[in-house]
């Protein structure tokens, strides 16, 4: 690359600015609210990684295989545990207020 003039640091910025995951590239000045909204939904669309399911699943669920990724995710020890005394707790409040009284 003889000749070739070096980057100046506004150069840099867009570059790096545009390389961003998810960055949407908007002009100066206002915009209607449905440009805005549109921009916003694509921005969230890119990121699969985030929202409120997604950090559920993540709190719920093992960590995914990057070796198997087609492969369901089982769930955390924790919450299988959890969830069985959370059934043996209910079954015995049924069990115990379906009994006729003596």
């Amino acid at each position: 690359m003889e000749g070739a003039a070096p980057a100046t640091a506004e150069e840099m910025r867009k570059v790096l600015r545009g390389r961003r995951r998810g960055s949407v590239q908007t002009s100066p000045g206002p915009h209607t609210t449905e440009e805005m909204l549109a921009a916003f939904r694509s921005k969230l669309d890119a990121r699969g990684e985030r929202g409120i399911v997604n950090l559920f699943k993540n709190l719920v669920l093992e960590p995914r295989n990057p070796f198997e990724p087609s492969r369901p995710r089982a769930p955390r020890r924790e919450v299988v545990a959890v969830g069985a005394l959370v059934a043996v707790l209910i079954v015995a409040v049924v069990w115990f207020n379906l009994q006729p009284l003596r």
